[in-house]
């Protein structure tokens, strides 16, 4: 095991795009976080949060995948959730 595996945070650099940079740099205007760091790891920890969830949910309904209607079913579902979602965060947004 890499000694660096057990160290609980690492510094990382990177170059964001700039849609990404203008997306969370409105969230510190807005005065969501308080600074470009804190934005950045705030909206990784709700992508992997969501991540998460979405990996659980779907293994609750894999129970019977194999049947045709189950999965069309799951689909529906599947997408429902995602156009809430993209509706709350448009809300949040407003």
């Amino acid at each position: 095991m890499d000694s660096h595996d057990n160290v609980s945070s690492k510094q990382v650099g990177v170059r964001l795009p700039g849609h990404l940079y203008r997306w969370l740099k409105e969230k510190v205007d807005s005065g969501e976080y308080p600074n470009m760091a804190q934005s950045v790891i705030g909206e990784l920890t709700k992508a992997r949060m969501l991540e998460e969830l979405r990996l659980r949910e779907t293994s609750y309904y894999d129970v019977h995948e194999d049947e045709p209607l189950i999965r069309l079913v799951n689909e529906r579902i599947e997408g429902l959730r995602r156009d809430l979602l993209d509706e709350v965060m448009r809300r949040k947004r407003a």
